[in-house]
């Protein structure tokens, strides 16, 4: 037996100097970024193999991009384990540059599919944060403007982003994983010597990061061009290594290894195969580099396993598709187990072993600061900023703290992306460092809608200086549709203290009553003109809260209602209508449009000096009874009181619809009704939706609204004789571009039946 394992050691032996000597021959694959790096590195790796190879045969171990299928990598590692395979080297591309990337930090298989499997990966593949962080005028922003283009002066062009995505949840899990690996190092220094390959754009040519910092390296070669936004760093644009070498054996040769495991997950598709965008993106990633430097790196491969992934795409992030593919990966390995057991018998089953720590979960293990330092920000910023995150030194924090510091930093809307490095001092200790890149300070917002009653409407926001945290800023409004308006805004913000500013607004007002064709037989036409400048002083930093108050004039030059009835027309240039005005809201709702929880309450109050007050109030409230069903109650009033306006039809109490505000500020939804509907002076509306979840973001309703109007005649309150009642069924979506909703509703005054179709935000 001893005889027959000498044998074994020597022919592997010369098969890995044959395959070494022809690689020292030929190169990599690919031609090298940064070849005199590579040499250093390799040669390195040399005198490292060259030690283990003085008791035993080296292995590497070489795992290929996939994005989701990746997760079966964590199946064969587990087969691998349990048969205590030693592993000397990792190298990687893309998502196999990930996993090899925590396996070489020092986690096991089942670290890193307890890892995976707790990730909300519709999260991570979004550069989202929990909404509550934004200011209260960023989330209205947010979720008004379907399309927001950030920009700088200089060059609209260069400004736009690069990717879909920056990343930013990719990088801070990451970061979380790797403390203790977040300086500048040598990956040999890693507890098993790591290589993965990312593309460098402008040269074409493949980088192999062997050095520098872990985090920049896994975030790059999993740059999936369109997708993430490339790498920026030290003169490289760098994307996912795909486009090169998606398979790197050849790196694991260059690296001395003498056997090879290898693990693919995606042949080349054929024509019927590449069907949606995510398949052209897959398949260009892994293959732009040539199948002829592929099918070499495939037969360095000494062991070559292929788990089943038929099904899967790369974005297939569910916790049953995850569970899936880690099994079949196990699977496959275990398929190869004639293979694995002839290496094993020669290199022993002893497992990997390491010469460095493993790397620190923070998720797990809190951490101490000793000092805070911010690249990308000025000094007033940085004060601004430690004032916002009130991070303490040598305080115990853990993965949860570090994501809120971040998520406060992005939500001021002025950095594109924030990251955060953990730098050991030395001391038991780390240095926190924020890198945070700035935004471009303009930005164009676009909203979109189209319903059966506006038909089809747009508003453009252009934002000068919108992202900064302090200063002056600018913005020009402008509403496409049959009611548009036009308004300036301009205000400063100070780094501390209230916003100030001032704005113009002008507007034409149109009204069709085209439905009542329908149900009435008649048509009428009102249209009308409003303008208004506004003076005011408003909070900018609250995230529930929104507090603005101040001095508004407005004026209504023309107005003019046509019908087969009557006809009404007055034209008053002449008449200002000055108002001193407070409105104040809160809100903790988690969704403005499809809410599980939370309340939203309003207390506005307008004061004429013509001497009427108006007042507005609202509550909404969420009852949620599970993941299924929700209950959304609501109240709203609003009340003129004192002495009319004469010629002033604006400020009256409105209901209609199902958007708060469509024609005029104060309009309150009412189901039953399309358009508008004038009430009385003292108006209270309650509302009722019984919510129910019929599949992901589909939702049915049932809803039923009731109001009650009257006014003050003679010092005595007179209410309507009846109230008015509302019913109605609508179905709902909830779409990246605005929630879809399609109603049938009943209004009890007039016995009508109406409809209402619509899709895109309010606004």
């Amino acid at each position: 037996m001893n005889n027959l394992r000498k044998i074994l050691v020597l022919c592997i032996l010369l098969l890995a100097s044959f395959a070494l000597s022809a690689q020292q021959a030929n190169g990599l694959v690919n031609i090298s970024y940064d070849p005199h790096g590579d040499s250093v590195f390799f040669a390195k790796m040399h005198k490292y193999m060259a030690e283990i190879r003085k008791t035993r045969p080296t292995v590497a171990l070489v795992l290929a991009g996939g994005g989701a299928k990746g997760a079966a990598h964590i199946g064969v590692l587990k087969y691998l384990e349990e048969k205590g395979m030693p592993i000397d080297f990792v190298a990687g591309t893309s998502m196999g540059g990930l996993m090899g990337g925590l396996y070489a930090m020092g986690y096991s298989a089942a670290e890193i599919d307890t890892i995976v499997q707790s990730i909300d990966w519709n999260v991570m593949m979004s550069d989202d944060i929990p909404m509550a962080y934004y200011a209260y005028n960023s989330q209205r922003f947010k979720e008004t403007y379907v399309i927001d283009i950030p920009f700088s002066r200089i060059d609209f062009k260069q400004s736009l982003p690069s990717g879909y995505l920056y990343g930013l949840n990719i990088y801070n899990m990451m970061s979380s994983l790797s403390v203790g690996y977040q300086d500048d190092i040598d990956f040999m220094d890693l507890p098993t010597p790591y290589c993965c390959v990312a593309t460098e754009i402008v040269t074409q040519t493949e980088k192999h990061w062997t050095s520098g910092p872990l985090i920049h390296a896994m975030r790059s070669t999993m740059s999936i061009p369109g997708f993430f936004r490339p790498v920026r760093i030290d003169s490289m644009i760098l994307s996912d290594g795909g486009t090169k070498n998606n398979f790197p054996t050849d790196v694991a040769v260059a690296a001395g290894a003498d056997i090879i495991i290898g693990v693919e997950l995606t042949m080349p598709r054929s024509y019927e195969k590449v069907n949606n965008v995510a398949d052209v993106l897959m398949q260009t990633a892994q293959y732009s580099g040539g199948l002829e430097a592929h099918n070499k790196n495939v037969k360095n491969a000494t062991v070559y396993i292929t788990p089943d992934i038929s099904g899967f795409g790369m974005l297939s992030f569910g916790t049953k598709e995850i569970a899936t593919l880690v099994d079949r990966g196990y699977n496959e390995a275990a398929k190869h187990e004639r293979e694995i057991d002839s290496i094993v018998r020669i290199v022993g089953n002893g497992g990997r072993q390491t010469y460095h720590p493993k790397a620190v979960n923070h998720a797990e293990q809190k951490v101490t600061i000793s000092s805070i330092e911010y690249n990308g920000v000025n000094e007033k910023e940085k004060k601004f900023l430690d004032e916002r995150i009130r991070m303490k030194f040598d305080v115990p924090y853990g993965k949860e703290d570090f994501e809120v510091s971040l998520a406060i930093i992005y939500a001021t809307r002025a950095f594109s992306q924030v990251t955060y490095r953990l730098i050991d001092d030395g001391n038991g200790s780390y240095k926190l460092v924020f890198n945070c890149e700035k935004r471009p300070k303009h930005s164009l917002g676009i909203g979109l809608r189209a319903d059966t009653e506006e038909w089809l409407s747009a508003l453009v926001n252009l934002g000068i200086n919108r992202n900064k945290i302090y200063g002056h800023k600018f913005d020009a409004i402008v509403r496409l549709s049959i009611s548009p308006y036009l308004k300036f805004d301009y205000s400063y913000t100070p780094i501390k203290g209230p916003k100030v500013g001032a704005s113009l607004k002008f507007q034409y007002r149109m009204l069709v009553g085209l439905l009542d064709i329908l149900s009435k037989g008649k048509m009428y036409l009102e249209h009308s003109l409003h303008n208004e400048m506004t003076l005011y002083v408003s909070d900018t930093r609250w995230s529930m809260f929104n507090l603005k108050g101040g001095f508004r004039l407005e004026q209504m030059p023309l107005y003019r209602y046509l019908s087969l009835d009557e006809n009404e027309r007055y034209a008053r240039w002449d008449i200002f209508y000055p108002y001193i005005f407070l409105h104040g809201t809160f809100s903790n709702q988690d969704d403005r449009y499809f809410p599980n929880k939370g309340l939203r309450a309003y207390l506005n109050y307008d004061y004429n000096c013509h001497n009427t007050h108006y007042l507005g109030t609202g509550v909404i409230g969420t009852i949620s009874g599970g993941r299924i069903f929700a209950l959304i109650a609501s109240y709203r009033g609003r009340y003129i009181l004192g002495d009319l306006t004469p010629y002033y039809a604006y400020m009256e109490n409105y209901v209609g619809g199902v958007m708060e505000g469509r024609y005029y500020n104060h309009q309150i939804p009412f189901i039953g009704i399309n358009g508008e509907f004038m009430c009385l002076n003292l108006l209270s509306v309650v509302d009722l939706n019984f919510r129910f979840k019929v599949y992901k973001n589909c939702y049915l309703s049932a809803i039923a609204a009731a109001l009650h109007d009257g006014e003050v005649i003679d010092k005595k309150l007179v209410m309507r004789q009846h109230a008015k009642f509302g019913l109605g069924v609508q179905f709902a979506y909830k779409s990246k571009f605005g929630p879809l909703m399609a109603n049938l509703h009943w209004d009890s005054s007039n016995n009508n039946v109406g409809a209402y179709l619509g899709v895109g935000y309010d606004f």
